[in-house]
């Protein structure tokens, strides 16, 4: 497969930074422990907005670790006064001790510009980097390496005789809570055979196998796009998304009059559900009108037993019906309760005469009856609705839900009608309960103010901090269309409360007239670790490709 080598911009200077720990390699002998319960953090009275705040990280981090409340303090003393330097000390970037310039000066002695040093030396250590920016890498380098695997109070996991100097990858994204991102190259999944080909590829979407009765087939990944070709093309990786290969074609061969292969979205079984066994392949999807009929728009459902080399079209959720100008019901999105034991199937309906758009849900127990409005079943019972807007012209769409370790389900979608059709997110403890289906819920935004809109995805997983970490990804920015640069990624560590923006890791250009970038898809291995990506970077015949990137989280 081909691979496409990407370099990441800058990222947002106040809440971002760039930095990666890299092991020195090396057996250590067994270490005691290091006593610091004594020391005192000291940092330079000039130093970055950076090293400050994340030397104050970085000591809230080390009472977490091995609980004990060290104070921090600057480096300037009075022009009366001696420096007194008999003090236990951790010793944070440039400051005026001797041990700081000792330790430059064997710093000084690599050319490599992403060098830091961390070393002992009497009653000082010293965590110094070629710049701020790298002594924060280097801040984190002492806390993964020492700190955290400490298993005794108050003391580090390091020799009393320390002293190493490491260099920094300066390739991966770092917070503020010292949760990293790294990156794998991209990765083309598919894209045309040739130039002049006239189909175009878009709507991928991601999963990983997790539930498979043969732990060997846990971790296969499967990829799945929406084409022009009026069927799904699956694609699968046996190794971690490095290479991919076409596994089939899947039609919908039991509704008649109609074409399938849009919008489709994959699903494993996390239990056994009716006839279906764990881990079963389910794919869920929207077949169309071949004519101008809309009651012949349905959300159908295939299934898998065999790791993905055949489909079978199983049944239709549901049919459009009530308007007669070619709309339908699309989008559809499928999730396990386990409270309640309910598969949901949540989808975008433009079907209802109030409503230009709304976003409807039907559930089922045994994958045979999909229960509606007022409990009723079958593909002709109402749907229940999750959000529909007083104003009628208004189209909330794309839903996309993901749980999260507060017990909340975070529900993204975007609201065509507004301007530039932003994101917004509701909340629910029950995916049967999302209060008003009036209210928009929340506009998503990040801490510096952008919005972006049109078919956003979201996932959480676990890692990444006490509130885990909550990606949500989008299109376009609203305010910034103009400038044709990639919309940023949204990433939380406090459930949706707030968002930092990142650079998209998979780039490309936007414009109001194409789709690249079109719904994207996300999803998070069994361990929480790896957030798997993919989308579209160009548009057009001839110049679509589906692209996949890995996001190693790293805490």
């Amino acid at each position: 497969m081909k691979k496409i080598k990407s370099v990441l911009a800058l990222l947002c200077a106040l809440l971002l930074m760039v930095s990666c720990c890299v092991s020195c390699g090396g057996e250590k002998d067994e270490i005691k422990g290091f006593d610091i319960s004594s020391y005192t953090v000291v940092r330079p009275s000039r130093a970055s907005r950076d090293l400050i705040s994340h030397t104050i990280t970085f000591k809230n981090m080390i009472k977490t670790s091995i609980g004990i409340e060290l104070s921090v303090k600057e480096d300037w003393i009075p022009p009366t006064q001696t420096l007194d330097e008999s003090e236990n000390e951790i010793l944070v970037g440039g400051t005026n001790r001797t041990a700081t310039a000792n330790a430059k000066a064997k710093l000084d002695a690599s050319d490599d510009k992403n060098a830091f040093i961390i070393e002992i030396v009497g009653n000082k250590i010293v965590i110094l980097g070629k710049t701020d920016k790298i002594t924060v890498h280097a801040l984190k380098y002492f806390l993964v390496n020492f700190v955290r695997t400490s298993k005794q109070e108050g003391k580090v996991a390091i020799d009393e005789n320390y002293s190493q100097i490491s260099i920094a990858d300066t390739e991966t994204v770092l917070f503020d809570n010292f949760v990293q991102f790294k990156m794998s190259d991209i990765v083309s999944i598919y894209e045309p055979e040739s130039k002049w080909s006239l189909t175009t590829y878009q709507y991928p979407k991601i999963i990983q196998l997790q539930y498979q009765e043969k732990e060997e087939n846990n971790g296969i990944l499967f990829s799945i796009l929406n084409s022009s070709e009026h069927f799904y093309r699956l694609f699968r990786s046996y190794d971690n998304g490095d290479n991919w290969k076409q596994v089939t074609q899947i039609y919908d061969k039991i509704n008649k009059g109609v074409r399938g292969g849009r919008m489709g979205t994959l699903y494993e079984l996390p239990v056994d559900i009716g006839e279906f066994k764990k881990g079963t392949l389910i794919l869920a999807g929207t077949s169309s009108a071949l004519d101008t009929h809309p009651e012949k728009t349905a959300i159908v459902l295939y299934y898998s037993t065999d790791l993905g080399e055949n489909w079978k079209a199983y049944q239709s959720i549901d049919f459009a019906k009530g308007r007669t100008n070619g709309e339908g019901i699309w989008e559809p999105f499928l999730i396990y309760e386990e409270e309640t034991e309910r598969i949901y199937c949540f989808y975008s309906d433009d079907s209802d005469p109030e409503h230009d758009q709304k976003l409807v849900y039907k559930y089922t127990t045994d994958f045979k009856n999909w229960i509606g409005a007022d409990g009723k079943t079958g593909s002709d019972a109402d749907p229940c609705e999750a959000v529909a807007c007083d104003d009628p012209k208004l189209r909330p769409g794309m839903i996309s839900i993901a749980k999260m370790g507060n017990g909340e389900y975070i529900m993204t979608y975007e609201m065509v009608g507004l301007k530039m059709n932003p994101t917004y997110a509701k909340r629910t403890k029950r995916l049967d309960n999302w209060g008003d289906v009036s209210d928009y819920g929340t506009l998503v935004q990040s801490t510096d103010g952008v919005i972006f809109g049109s078919s956003p995805w979201c996932a959480w997983s676990p890692v990444g901090g006490e509130c885990g970490t909550l990606i949500v990804v989008g299109k376009h920015r609203t305010d910034k269309l103009e400038d044709k640069t990639a919309p940023d990624m949204f990433v939380s560590f406090d459930y949706g409360g707030t968002y930092i923006g990142i650079d998209n890791p998979i780039d490309y250009t936007i414009t109001s007239e194409n789709r690249c970038g079109y719904s994207p898809g996300l999803f998070f291995s069994s361990d929480g670790k790896t957030l798997y990506y993919v989308n579209n970077p160009n548009y057009g015949p001839g110049n679509e490709y589906i692209a996949f990137r890995r996001i190693e989280i790293i805490e």
